[in-house]
């Protein structure tokens, strides 16, 4: 009798001896194992049954295989490898018996079982210690090597796992079955192969190995086929899913080989059903989970899309759960189906309704809650229309919703949707070019052709009328019926009607409908026809009734269109029994029914195919201002991809893009170099790659291209364009034939340039020799005889462009290690300077000249950066232009017909411009002075010592040849000693010639015999007087005059401060207060010790009624502060309040210069003074906009400790505090900070000096956010804290608040005692009388002894009031007692700015010998000024 074998559940199963089943007898020791593996060896030579002969032996390797050298161990796998392979061999032959003795089949199955056993017993060892970490044994003492543990083998794994799992499925591919009665594998064999498959699969190495993993697939193929596995193997599957993360790809391979090869089906359902039954709050929690199963369903679906689709509506329901990844796995799915299966045009109805449906659900989570999820549907759109299987339907509705997803909050969601929207444009279907007003006329053009083919659709013959509508009784009293329960809303066009399917074609649907009774389908088809079909000739005469252009939302509401469908039926009906034909006069009669039938489809089908293109050149449109302001975001990723669509968008004709494109210029300055290049790329994509092959061609279009760009540049765009002229110039993309055409149009060589044109090509050129200036180098003479030619006189930009060209032979580069190289410099005969000054002298005297003063500044400019005598070329030109001044005057005196204020304009503007040229003669000559004398004086010295250094060098050379080895070795040589000398006595000789520099601008220019010391007491005078001299010009003129003339010397600057602060106040016109502005932060710079007493008057301008002046008030005081020229004092609380202008380019500038100032050091941190001013009532802030200034001050504080202090002086403040108003301010800003433990231990310190305030509802409210807002961050020990503060807050506001009902009851009982009462509690709830000022105040005219001039000199102008009244200065005094400006006009005794008389007349007239009446604090400091380094820029003429 053979003894059968059981396969164990564990190994000691086999050691025990029940008599009727096998169990290993005896387990070999470690001595013993060595001589039974040679035993082995020997009985496998041509044995069958070794394996089950010497099964103990192997079997004893496995229960002692920790003791084992891997040496043996490798041997008995070697041994039981070969055993196995001659057992299957017999087997093979055994089973292909058709009759197998029962003994026979026995012990093959005890045989087979064995051997089975062994194969994933040693399979599962071998993987194991191949997975588990290597453990080494390090020696004693120092130094010892390591060595590896005895567990480690020698043998490649890889390949030996390989081959028995080979072994393993050429026994599953037996017919193993006819070796049980009944025929059918017990399940416990069934359970040990397929478990040691599912224990290999656990090993990564496993899933790596490609043949290995086919072969375990095709094993439980061959499990789930043949044995019955199937359900065990989709439960494992799905625990090996949760659990391996990196099983995801090779089981998508396992399940495709075992449901493509083996047919089963079910394996796939059944996983798919598991993950659909799986709990969504479990796959939420485990991310792990969630993401695992997401990658199987996207990766099995992209593989066998048509056996996943039926199982869809297992798991569809998901996309409803919490779990985000699984969400995007299932609308993965949904992609992958889409595109790999049913993506084609010839779908039957029930495939189209389910692509409808993915696409319906794509659609809903372009909004879906998480940003996750709105990415993934957009990437799987975006792959959709990558694949060209987006139909022409779904285009206008996806590309509504990217749009609205443009905006969205998450990067990653705008990265995919403005890819999503690039990839719509280059693969759209309608045109290359999608300009709105070329599509638009199309369409109209078109449509009107159609309407004028379509026949109207006239009745039959009478007979036949009677015929047909005898058939129409029939469905028409179903379809009543059918009416009056249709909703008329579940009808959807994509959904009833293909692509591209004719309109003939749906009729004859409607038709079969009508004729099977099917009246709710036949309804919902004509409403989608109707929709779709709109020019339709049955349709025409029922337009109303469909979603038509001309219909409004109001029609719409009244009627529903099931209410008329009954009409439409019928004529549909009717019309396809029996079409219409034309009855046109103009239709020819030759031409056959059918052929008249498809020239009005076709013309049906291009009126709806520009239809399409003009909608969707309109959605492109739409979002092109939403991509601009992406081009401003602090996302990389959103710069780069609005560039990337810009760059589509203006290659498809998108006329608006060019918007986007000029917008891009800016970025040339980012920090990102990612961003510059693809700036860059764009436009050398746009402008410098046409598509032409000839040089001289490819050229000419690079040069219109750059022109063309130049249209409508502002100064910035300029700037930027220049520095990416540039980069192109340097990296060879402009090169000499670009340089070459911009020449030839300069020069005017074609007779098709125009004088335009000629401008553009001189700006590139200037643009292109900032780079390479010896472009402009070779050619002066060209730009003299050309720019200021004969052209010159009439043409003031050309001129211009001309002189910013010059203006680059000065910006000669600096090479590093070297001296500067020597300036270019001109002779001042040369003709530059002479037609310069002819070209001004002559156009002084033209009032139609309005670009004069400009080029003047300009000319004055390349003057002084050109010529080497530029003080002479100026005094020339200062001379001409006078003698014109008096040649006007002269000439306007001797002319009696004109009235006065003609003349007074005809000499205004020729003045205006004599003291703009003054004005930029001084200015320049300081830079010259200061700047190039002391750099050239620099330069030559420099040259000179090393010229004298090499000439000691060779030297002392020379001297050591002559006394080789002669002297001593420490000797110094003469050189040497003089060099040392030179470099002690080098600093103080640039010192004295700095100081000699400054003496002469300080003394000689404006105050010494020189020319522009004349123009002085003329400005003055002219600024003085505005009566006198009233032109808005002249006045904007003499005032930029001033101010650079103030530039030259500290001294002139001082005396004339008054005069600039009191126009700076007067002046009507908001330009000439803007360029004050502008000109005393270059004083500021230049004498900041001079300026400094009047910075409150600065902070003044902040609160002009102008929004130009407030903008550059602001813009200036940002520069001035940050660059610490200016202290941040409690005037800063001036620069808050411009965070809630009404001009949001203002309030954003405060924003961002509170932002850089958080940047610096403690700046941000002293705030309690800045919050009493803003709370203080008398400055006017109202509470809201005090909580938004608070709320984003305090939100650039972060660091704790500074947190803490401020929290200590705002307690400190509530006992200072003399309003309710006050006191709430200053809980507000409490509650606004983050608090630590150490932080509300501060607050809990001080406690007494806000614990009578919390009365108040809204102070107690606030501190209760604090309570709020900490315990959500606190720690768990510091509660005790938090759980104190809110006793003591709630003990002190129920206090209080019994406190009030006890004085309202005391105040009922008596008349007196209650007024008296009230009285005190207005003065304790109310403002505090401000106190007056004690301190004697006197007037700032009271030195002046020029108070009596007649009323008949007062300049009327200044008379006026100021439309900015002073205020009173809440600082009150200074620490050293002395007077300042206060800055409140309704205090009495505060001092005014200005001294007015009793009937609101000023005391004394402006005149030229006056003193102004502005003043500022008597605080002096002392003298200083600092270098000239920014110029007078930017002001507004």
């Amino acid at each position: 009798m053979t003894v059968q074998f059981v396969i164990p559940s564990s190994r000691d199963d086999l050691l025990s001896n029940s008599g009727e089943t096998y169990c290993v007898e005896e387990i070999l020791t470690v001595r013993q194992v060595s001589p039974a593996l040679q035993a082995l060896k020997a009985a496998s030579r041509g044995n069958s049954d070794c394996i089950v002969q010497h099964f103990d032996s192997l079997f004893s390797v496995l229960c002692i295989q920790k003791d084992l050298d891997a040496g043996l161990k490798d041997e008995a796998w070697h041994y039981l490898l070969r055993g196995s392979q001659t057992f299957l061999n017999r087997l093979t032959s055994d089973l292909d018996q058709s009759d197998l003795a029962r003994e026979d089949r026995l012990n093959s199955l005890n045989a087979t079982k064995m051997v089975s056993y062994l194969l994933c017993q040693f399979l599962e060892m071998f993987d194991g210690e191949a997975t588990r970490p290597l453990t080494v044994a390090t020696g004693k003492g120092r130094g010892k090597k390591s060595k590896a543990s005895s567990s480690s083998t020698d043998m490649d794994w890889d390949y030996e796992r390989h081959e028995g799992v080979q072994l393993l499925l050429k026994f599953i591919q037996l017919s193993l079955n006819k070796l049980w009665d009944p025929p059918v594998a017990e399940e416990e064999f069934v359970s040990l192969i397929s478990s040691c498959c599912y224990k290999l699969l656990e090993n990564p190495s496993t899933s790596k190995n490609k043949e290995t993993l086919v072969s375990i697939a095709h094993i439980l193929g061959n499990l789930i086929k043949r044995y019955n596995h199937g359900l065990g193997a989709s439960l494992k599957l799905d625990q090996l899913l949760k659990h391996f993360e990196f099983l995801t790809s090779p089981l998508v391979q396992v399940v495709e080989i075992v449901v493509m090869e083996y047919g089963c089906k079910s394996l796939l359902t059944d996983i798919i059903r598991e993950i659909g039954n799986v709990d969504a709050k479990e796959a939420a929690r485990d991310a792990a989970v969630g993401k695992a199963y997401a990658g199987f369903l996207v990766e099995i679906a992209e593989k066998m899309p048509k056996m996943v689709m039926p199982n869809m509506s297992l798991i569809v329901g998901h996309l409803e759960s919490e779990s985000y990844t699984l969400r995007n796995g299932i609308l993965g799915m949904m992609g992958e189906i889409l595109i790999k299966y049913i993506c084609k045009e010839e779908l039957d109805d029930k495939l189209r309704a389910t692509r409808d449906g993915f696409f319906e659900k794509l659609e809903d989570h372009v909004h879906d809650v998480n940003a996750f999820v709105r990415s993934k549907v957009l990437q799987i759109w975006l792959t959709i229309v990558n694949e060209k299987c987006l139909p022409l339907l779904r285009q206008e509705v996806l590309m509504a919703l990217v749009v609205g997803r443009l905006n969205d909050k998450s990067s990653i969601v705008r990265r995919h949707a403005l890819q999503l929207v690039t990839a719509l444009l280059k693969s759209n279907p309608f045109a290359a070019q999608l300009t709105v007003e070329d599509l638009r006329s199309n369409y109209e053009k078109e449509k009107a052709q159609l309407e004028e083919m379509c026949p109207p659709v006239t009745p039959p013959a009478a007979s036949q009328q009677d015929d047909k509508l005898g058939e129409w009784d029939t469905p028409e009293a179903g379809l009543t019926k059918a009416l009056d329960t249709w909703s008329g809303r579940d009808s959807d066009a994509s959904a009833l009607i293909g692509d591209e399917e004719p309109w003939q074609q749906v009729l004859e649907k409607i038709i079969k409908y009508l004729e099977n009774q099917e009246f709710p389908e036949a309804l919902a088809l004509t409403s989608a026809a109707m929709e779709c079909y709109p020019d339709c000739p049955v349709f025409l005469a029922h337009k109303s009734l469909g979603e038509s252009e001309d219909q409004t939302e109001e029609n719409e509401e009244v009627e529903q269109p099931s209410v008329k469908l009954g009409p439409v039926l019928k004529d549909v009906f009717l019309y396809v029994k029996q079409p219409p034909l034309p009855t046109e006069p103009d239709a020819p009669d030759s031409m056959p029914d059918s052929q008249f039938s498809s020239e009005i489809t076709k013309q049906q089908t291009l009126v709806q195919y520009l239809k399409n293109s003009l909608t969707f050149a309109l959605q492109v449109q739409e979002c092109i201002p939403v991509i601009c302001q992406l081009l401003g975001s602090k996302n990389t990723t959103d710069i780069l991809e609005a560039i990337a669509f810009f760059v589509t968008a203006v290659e498809f004709g998108v006329a608006s893009a060019t918007v986007g494109v000029r917008k891009m210029l800016v970025l040339v300055w980012s920090q990102e170099q990612a961003v510059k290049e693809a700036v860059a790329a764009a436009y050398r994509q746009l402008y410098l790659l046409p598509k032409d092959k000839n040089a001289k061609t490819v050229a000419a279009s690079i040069v219109k291209n750059l022109s063309a760009l130049l249209v409508g540049c502002t100064f910035g765009d300029l700037s930027s364009l220049e520095t990416l002229v540039c980069e192109f110039v340097k990296s060879g993309d402009i090169g000499s034939q670009v340089i070459q055409a911009l020449w030839e149009r300069f020069t005017l060589k074609s007779s098709s340039v125009t004088p335009q044109d000629a401008r553009a090509a001189v700006m590139l050129l200037s643009m292109c020799a900032k780079a390479q200036p010896n472009i402009v180098k070779s050619n002066v003479e060209v730009l003299v005889q050309e720019g200021l030619g004969a052209r010159a006189e009439s043409d003031y930009l050309l001129v211009q462009g001309t002189c910013q060209a010059l203006l680059k032979l000065s910006e000669a580069p600096k090479e590093k290690g070297k001296p500067p190289p020597e300036p270019y410099r001109l002779p001042q005969e040369h003709d530059l300077f002479s037609n310069l000054t002819a070209i001004l002298v002559k156009g002084v005297n033209d009032s139609s000249k309005s670009l004069w003063i400009p080029l003047a500044d300009l000319a004055v400019t390349v003057v002084y950066r050109l010529c080497d005598s530029p003080d002479q070329v100026c005094a020339n030109l200062l001379r001409q232009l006078v003698q014109a001044l008096v040649d006007v005057c002269d000439s306007v005196t001797q002319e009696a017909g004109d009235s006065d204020d003609d003349k007074s304009n005809s000499v205004s503007y020729v003045l205006a411009r004599v003291l703009s040229v003054a004005g930029q003669v001084a200015f320049r000559q300081t830079v010259f002075m200061e700047e190039d004398i002391l750099t050239e004086i620099k330069r030559r010295q420099t040259v000179a010592e090393e010229n004298k250094k090499a000439g000691a060098v060779s030297k002392a050379n020379s001297s050591r040849r002559k006394s080789k080895g002669g002297g001593p070795a420490n000797s110094r040589t003469e050189s040497e000693i003089e060099e040392d000398m030179a470099l002690a006595g080098g600093a103080s000789a640039d010192d004295a010639e700095a100081e000699f520099v400054k003496k002469i601008c300080e003394t000689e220019i404006l105050n010494g015999q020189g020319l522009l010391s004349d123009f002085c007491p003329l400005l003055i005078a002219v600024c003085s007087n505005s009566s006198k001299f009233p032109d808005p010009e002249l006045q904007t003129a003499a005032s930029m005059a001033l101010a650079r003339f103030m530039i030259v010397s500290s001294t002139f600057c001082e005396a004339q401060l008054q005069l600039l602060f009191t126009l700076l106040e007067r002046a009507q016109s908001p330009v000439i207060r803007s360029n004050l502005i502008i000109a005393l932060g270059d004083l500021t710079f230049r004498f900041p010790n001079l300026v400094e007493p009047w910075t409150a008057h600065l902070y003044a301008r902040l609160l002009d009624l102008s929004p130009l002046v407030r903008k550059t008030t602001l813009q200036v005081l940002t520069h001035l502060i940050l660059n610490d020229m200016v202290k941040v004092k409690g005037q800063i609380s001036e620069l808050a309040t411009c965070i809630v202008d009404p001009d949001e380019r203002i309030a954003g500038l405060a924003k961002l210069f509170f932002h850089e100032l958080s940047k610096k050091s403690n700046s941000m941190y002293n705030m309690p003074d800045i919050i009493s001013r803003l709370s203080d009532p008398e400055i006017g802030v109202e509470e809201k906009h005090f909580h938004t200034i608070i709320k984003f001050i305090f939100s650039h504080i972060e660091k704790s400790k500074h947190c803490e202090s401020l929290t200590e002086k705002l307690c400190h403040r509530f006992r200072a505090a003399r309003t309710d108003r006050q006191v709430r301010d200053l809980a507000f800003c409490l509650s606004q900070l983050t608090y630590s433990e150490r932080g509300l231990s501060k607050l809990l310190e001080n406690f007494p000096c806000y614990a009578d305030k919390l009365v108040d509802n809204d102070v107690y409210a606030h501190f209760s956010q604090i309570l709020t807002k900490s315990r959500q961050f606190i720690r768990p020990d510091s509660k005790t804290t938090v759980d104190e503060l809110e006793s003591k807050l709630e003990q002190a506001h129920t206090k209080g608040m019994e406190e009030d009902e006890v004085a309202q009851k005391a105040a009922t009982k008596s008349s007196v005692t209650g007024a008296a009462a009230k009285t005190k509690g207005k003065l304790a709830k109310g403002k505090t009388p401000s106190k007056k000022n004690k301190r004697t105040k006197k007037s700032f005219d009271d030195d002046s002894d020029n108070g009596n001039e007649s009323a008949e000199n007062e300049d009327p102008e200044l008379d006026m009031e100021s439309p900015i009244k002073p205020k009173r200065d809440v600082r009150g005094r200074n620490k050293s007692g002395k007077p300042r400006f206060t800055l409140d006009s309704d205090d009495e005794n505060d001092q005014d700015l200005f001294n007015v008389g009793s009937e609101g007349q000023i005391e004394r007239d402006l005149d030229d010998e006056d003193t102004l009446t502005i003043k500022p604090s008597r605080r002096r400091s002392r003298f200083g000024k600092v270098k000239l380094t920014t110029p007078l820029s930017g002001m507004n003429t």
